[in-house]
């Protein structure tokens, strides 16, 4: 009976530790900088939470260098230059922390950083920003002492440190403020041989799933407060387009040139007035009517230049609302292809949910068959020691009970041979 309750017993102790292993497959994901660090001074997921502010504040501090430069220069090419950078720049800020892992995010945002920083230092002729190019530099250098400050956070165990992003930031500069950048990862896995990317559970992936949903969810959010400047600026910039266009700039160069005219005129008058006493009423004529004359070509002039200026507000706010619709279209269109994307991954993932837990089953199967086989085992082992038992334990007890019986017969046999005493030999009265 006590062997059979310890096998129960184990064999639900075998039990709920197999159940505690399953519900263990479920465990959180681990990043790059769980991979390559044990002992790293934040997570995966802090470090996540230091980009969000990090992307802000590379953000604001290009936006606010480049309303500086606008605002100390009045050369348009300055201007142009200012808005392209900040335009440009940001969006490639917010598509730099876009990356799944956050590990890779940071250093694809110093790496951004380090290829303006490059551009901007490098001896231009003209420069970029004209006298106002130390001030672009030193924004990209207090955005260079925050992504220093990440690093100290992080650790010194980390295999990949500020050398690895200044190497691929001077091996693949960019030459301009489009920002053509060479990707981290697609074509130049050389610089990335020091990183190896762990295996990941299947369970994980879906665990996986949700938190990389709220990223993205959280990133789209910051961006789009950047998406109404996005679009005054883009405005800004195709405004100095058309102004430095010839279709604008001749209408004002003929304007210019008639009021030089009638200076001149004024001035001829004033020089010569003697012969205007003399010829008062000739010259009061041909005054009047080069007057006349100027006064209409002036007229003429000025209506054709805002009949031109009214053309081409009309056609700018037609470009502005053609350049609105395809930015709106193309953010439904990303919309739709991320959507699209992260259903065929969960599709995935469920798929491979479903064949790791058949898999299970099939394996807890065959180990529920293997505990039955060891039961029975245990079970006729148990038997086999207990029916020797049981029939020595019937021998005794068979024995005991002849042993009284023949002790009950001895006194049956006393009691009546000493009744047949006292038969014999009554006993003598008190």
């Amino acid at each position: 009976m006590f062997q059979t309750q310890s096998s129960v017993r184990w064999a639900l102790t075998l039990i709920s530790y197999a159940t505690f292993l399953g519900c263990q497959t479920i465990r959180p994901s681990n990043g790059l900088l769980e991979q390559q660090t044990v002992n790293a001074g934040i997570s995966s997921e802090q470090l996540r939470i230091i980009l969000d502010d990090l992307v802000l504040e590379f953000s604001s501090e290009l936006e606010q260098a480049a309303d500086r430069i606008i605002a100390a220069n009045e050369s348009q090419r300055v201007h142009k230059n200012a808005l392209l950078w900040k335009t440009n720049g940001i969006a490639s800020g917010f598509q730099a922390c876009s990356r799944r892992d956050s590990l890779g995010s940071y250093f694809d945002l110093w790496i951004l950083n380090k290829q303006s920083l490059e551009l901007f230092r490098r001896p231009a002729d003209p420069p970029l920003f004209g006298d106002s190019q130390a001030i672009a530099i030193a924004a990209c250098e207090r955005i260079e002492s925050s992504m220093i400050e990440v690093l100290n956070a992080i650790g010194d165990e980390l295999p990949i440190k500020e050398e690895f992003a200044r190497q691929f930031a001077n091996d693949f500069p960019i030459d301009n403020l489009y920002f053509n950048r060479a990707s981290m990862t697609a074509h130049y896995t050389k610089y990335l041989d020091e990183i190896e990317a762990g295996k990941r559970e299947l369970l994980e992936v879906v665990g996986d799933l949700d938190e990389q949903l709220d990223r993205m969810q959280k990133l789209s959010s910051m961006y789009a407060e950047f998406l109404p400047k996005q679009a005054r600026w883009n405005a800004e910039l195709m405004v100095l387009e058309t102004l430095q266009s010839e279709a604008f700039t001749t209408p004002i160069r003929d304007m210019s040139l008639a009021a030089d005219g009638v200076v001149r005129i004024a001035d001829t008058t004033q020089a010569l007035p003697k012969l205007v006493e003399r010829e008062g009423k000739f010259l009061h004529d041909a005054i009047s009517e080069q007057r006349e004359l100027t006064l209409l070509a002036i007229d003429r002039m000025r209506t054709e230049t805002v009949d031109q200026l009214q053309s081409e507000r009309v056609a700018v706010m037609a470009d502005l609302q053609d350049e609105r619709n395809a930015v709106l279209q193309a953010i439904q269109r990303e919309r739709i292809a991320v959507t699209k994307d992260m259903t065929n991954f969960g599709s995935q993932s469920l798929e491979q949910i479903d064949r790791s837990v058949d898999a299970k089953i099939v394996t807890a199967g065959d180990q529920g068959r293997l505990l039955i086989d060891h039961a029975f085992m245990r079970s006729v082992q148990v038997l086999a020691v207990l029916l020797p038992l049981a029939c020595l334990l019937l021998y005794v007890l068979k024995r005991q009970k002849t042993d009284y019986q023949e002790r009950n017969e001895e006194v049956v046999e006393v009691v009546r041979r000493e009744d047949t005493s006292e038969t014999h030999f009554p006993r003598r009265a008190a």
